[in-house]
C-alpha cells in the first residue's frame, strides 16, 4: 500500500468516526510570565511573520499562490515608500501550509459571494494576523505531561506553561489547535472530539484545577419554553424576563478622546490603542458571560420554541445599538445549532404579537404599546409574554407556569451578575 492510499484510508476512517462525535473547543491561556524573553519574542514573531507571508502572497496572487508558496523563506515588505526583504525563520512548514490554505479559502468565499450576487472586491491586505493554525496534534503541538499544563509548539524549543488544561479530560480525541493573540495575551484554542454517548458523562464529571473529579448536577426542567426575543433581552412563556445592555464604558470613552488628541504613530498613540483594545475585550467578555449563562439556562428545558425573527433587520432599523449591545442574535443562533435541547423554529409570518393568547382573536397593536389589551375577552397581558405563549400554541404545546426550580436555578446562575436584570411578569 502506497503512502497516498494510507492517507486516503485514514481520512475515510476519520470522517466515519466524526459522524458519531461532538466537537468541543477548549480555551487555554499561555502563561507568558513564566516564559523566557527569547521564547516570548519567538512567540510574538510568529504572528508578525504570518502577516508578512499573507500580505506578500496577496500582493501578487496569480504568480505567488502556487505549489511553492509554503516553501518561501524570504519575502518583501513595504517600509514607507520602499520595499525591504525579511527572512521567515520562526514559521514552520506546516504553519505556512495552513496560512496558504486560509488564503485559498478566502478566495473561494469571495467567489461564492460573487455568485450569489453580492458586490465583492479583491482580497485585501491585513494590518494584523492574530491567529495561526496548528493543524496536527502530536506534530505542530503536543502536551508533554498528563495534567496538560505544558504544551510544546513546533518551532519553539522550550515548552510553554498553559492555564486551563484541566478542562481536557481523558477519553477525548484532540484534533487541532489555533494560536490566538488577544490584547490580554496569547491563547491556545484546542479542538477536541467526544463520542456522543460519552459527552454527558464527561461533562457531569469535570476536574477542578487540582485534578480532583467532582460530579456536577445538571438541574433540568420538565417543561417547555416559548422564547420571545427583544432588542435588549428575551421573555419566556413562564413569565421570566431577562434584560441586559452592555454599553461602552466611561473609561473607553475617555481613552478614545485621548487617542483623538494624540499624534498618530507616536508611542503614546500605540499605548492608548492597546488600552482601548483591552477595554473592548473586557466588554466582550462581560457580554459573552451573559450569553453563556442565558444559553445554559435555556438548555435545561425539555423543548425551546422561538420565532424566526430577522435580527439583521432590527440592526438596520431603530434598534441597531440595542441589538449590538445585547447580542441576542448569538443566543438565537446557538439555540438553532445546539444539540443539547430540541429547538422548534416558527415562521416569521405567524402573527404571535397581534393574536390574543386566550381567545385567539387578532387585532392591531403598535410598537409603543407594551401591554396587549384584547377587545373581545378583555385580557390584559405583556405583549412579549403574549407572543411567547402563542409560539407554544402554534406548535401544539401548552404553557407551563413558573416552577420554584426554575426560579431558584435562575437565581443561582444570574444572582452574582450585576449586568443582567431578571424579573417575573404575570
Amino acid at each position: 500500500m502506497t503512502k497516498a492510499e494510507k492517507i486516503r484510508q485514514t481520512l475515510l476512517q476519520t470522517r466515519e468516526r466524526r459522524k458519531n462525535q461532538i466537537p468541543v473547543v477548549y480555551q487555554l491561556k499561555i502563561n507568558l510570565n513564566s516564559a523566557e524573553k527569547e521564547t516570548k519574542d519567538k512567540l510574538f514573531k510568529l504572528f508578525l511573520e504570518a502577516k508578512w507571508l499573507y500580505n506578500y502572497i496577496v500582493a501578487d496572487i496569480e504568480n505567488r499562490l502556487n505549489e511553492d508558496a509554503d516553501k518561501l523563506k524570504e519575502v518583501e515588505i513595504k517600509v514607507g515608500e520602499s520595499f525591504e526583504k525579511r527572512e521567515i525563520t520562526n514559521l514552520t512548514l506546516q504553519m505556512k501550509q495552513a496560512l496558504v490554505e486560509r488564503i485559498k479559502q478566502n478566495l473561494y468565499d469571495l467567489h461564492r459571494q460573487k455568485q450569489k450576487g453580492y458586490k465583492t472586491g479583491k482580497l485585501q491586505f491585513k494590518h494584523h494576523v492574530n491567529s495561526i493554525p496548528l493543524k496536527q496534534f502530536g506534530n505542530t503541538f503536543k502536551f508533554i505531561n498528563q495534567q496538560k499544563t505544558r504544551v510544546k509548539i513546533q518551532g519553539i524549543k522550550k515548552p510553554l506553561r498553559v492555564l486551563g488544561g484541566h478542562q481536557i479530560l481523558e477519553g477525548v480525541e484532540i484534533a487541532k489547535a489555533e494560536l490566538i493573540k488577544k490584547p490580554s495575551g496569547i491563547h491556545l484554542f484546542v479542538t477536541c472530539y467526544i463520542d456522543r454517548d460519552k459527552y454527558t458523562k464527561i461533562w457531569e464529571h469535570r476536574k477542578n484545577r487540582k485534578g480532583v473529579v467532582k460530579p456536577r448536577v445538571w438541574q433540568t426542567f420538565d417543561s417547555v419554553a416559548g422564547v420571545d426575543f427583544k432588542p435588549i433581552g428575551l421573555m419566556l412563556s413562564s413569565g421570566l424576563k431577562f434584560e441586559w445592555l452592555i454599553k461602552e464604558t466611561e473609561r473607553l470613552k475617555t481613552l478614545q478622546k485621548e487617542l483623538a488628541r494624540q499624534q498618530k504613530g507616536s508611542k503614546r498613540w500605540y499605548k492608548t490603542k492597546e488600552k482601548i483594545a483591552r477595554e473592548y475585550e473586557r466588554i466582550t467578555n462581560i457580554k459573552y458571560d451573559i450569553i453563556n449563562k442565558v444559553c445554559s439556562f435555556l438548555y435545561r428545558y425539555r423543548t425551546v420554541c422561538f420565532q424566526e425573527d430577522h435580527i439583521k433587520c432590527w440592526k438596520e432599523g431603530y434598534f441597531s445599538k440595542s441589538v449590538h449591545y445585547s447580542a441576542v442574535g448569538i443566543i438565537k443562533r446557538r439555540l438553532s445549532d445546539s444539540l443539547r435541547v430540541p429547538a422548534v423554529a416558527i415562521k416569521s409570518n405567524i402573527p404571535t404579537t397581534k393574536t390574543c393568547s386566550r381567545c385567539g382573536s387578532r387585532q392591531e397593536i403598535s410598537l409603543s404599546d407594551r401591554i396587549f389589551k384584547c377587545s373581545v375577552c378583555g385580557l390584559e397581558i405583556d405583549r412579549d409574554l403574549n407572543s411567547a405563549i402563542n409560539m407554544l400554541k402554534s406548535v401544539g404545546l401548552d404553557r407551563s407556569e413558573l416552577t420554584p426550580v426554575e426560579w431558584e436555578t435562575s437565581a443561582r446562575i444570574f444572582g452574582n451578575n450585576p449586568y443582567i436584570l431578571v424579573s417575573h411578569t404575570t
